[in-house]
């Protein structure tokens, strides 16, 4: 398989990851947080089926096994019990109409809750806390290195600063001072993330503005009376859009991964909010006996992540340009033989 087919795959599964995070409503089928039975539905390993019966005032109990011991008359194992039940309590009276198996594609936790609900509706949550951290980190960093770009002297010289002095602390440290600071919720998640990762982006607008603004289109826009706020918005900053693109890629990855460790410190999105850090978190105390909890979105978020910093690196990749080396004349030296015969 090529690069071009290895990329493009890459690409259709980043689609489809998105797809159904957006739709998580339509794809999981049942809701995260419920716990209809915690007696026969905690802790079930991936592909489990168990029987649900629809009562007839509108419940519904699930059981291991159902037998009819008598004409009218059920048996269903709850654990290791057995228990009677009329099959006139069943919706429409009989087990046919009333009974059905249900598949648990990822398992289910501690408390019932079925798994593949909770990692689609996680998978929600942390890439909309990626998407929204990068777009913050983006924009903050490109006014920031478009104001020291354009303005130059002093103000160049007091934002890179800044900025150089933000890039010397630890990126998780501030996160966890800031988190401990304001508190756990999902808009200050949102806001930290944004806020200790904009220095990248701020450097990399300035760098493109510096070659961007002695081009002969910004002195004849100078020229015409364009103001500097005029110059740099219309002028320079989209020449620098296509690189600023590409960052917020990676910043969306990193941003996920980040999320994700305050997560499961305790520190990120509080619950009802689940996302897939929360989830690692849930079970890193039942790996032995429960390992699907804190698997399956640890491969989720290592899968994203993945798949996004492809895309962003196939974009830089597409950006470069070819460069095409000069064919020098190639001079052949003589052979000693050849050497010595020519003596």
């Amino acid at each position: 398989m090529t690069g071009r087919r290895l990329r493009r795959r890459a690409g259709y599964a980043a689609l489809m990851l998105v797809a159904v995070a957006v739709a998580a409503q339509f794809t999981a089928g049942r809701d995260p947080d419920a716990q209809p039975d915690g007696l026969v539905l905690r802790n079930l390993p991936p592909l489990s089926r168990v029987t649900a019966l629809s009562l007839a005032d509108g419940s519904r109990i699930y059981c291991h096994e159902v037998e009819e011991i008598a004409p009218g008359e059920l048996r269903l194992r709850r654990g290791r019990t057995w228990s009677p039940l009329p099959t006139t309590d069943l919706l429409g009276g009989s087990l046919t109409s009333g009974g059905r198996s249900e598949l648990f594609l990822l398992g289910t936790d501690s408390y019932g809750r079925d798994m593949a609900a909770r990692l689609v509706h996680g998978g929600k949550v942390s890439l909309l806390i990626g998407i929204l951290a990068a777009a913050m980190a983006v924009l903050v960093g490109s006014i920031v290195g478009l104001a020291a770009g354009f303005a130059g002297g002093v103000v160049d010289g007091t934002l890179m600063r800044c900025t150089d002095l933000a890039l010397s602390i630890p990126r998780l440290y501030l996160a966890l001072l800031l988190v401990a600071l304001f508190g756990p919720s999902l808009l200050n998640t949102v806001l930290i993330l944004g806020a200790t990762s904009w220095m990248t982006s701020a450097r990399l607008v300035r760098g493109q503005v510096l070659a961007l603004k002695r081009n002969d289109w910004v002195a004849s826009a100078r020229a015409a009376g364009a103001g500097p706020l005029r110059q740099a918005i219309i002028h320079v900053f989209p020449g620098a859009a296509a690189p600023v693109l590409v960052e917020a890629a990676l910043r969306t990855g990193d941003s996920i991964l980040l999320e994700t460790s305050l997560s499961f410190l305790g520190l990120g999105v509080r619950p009802p909010a689940a996302s897939w850090g929360y989830l690692i978190a849930e079970g890193r105390d039942r790996l032995l006996d429960a390992w699907w909890i804190a698997t399956f979105p640890g491969l989720a978020v290592a899968a994203t992540v993945l798949v996004i910093n492809s895309l962003g690196d196939r974009a830089v990749r597409r950006r470069q340009p070819a460069i095409v080396p000069e064919r020098v004349r190639a001079v052949r030296l003589p052979l000693p033989a050849e050497s010595s015969s020519l003596s």
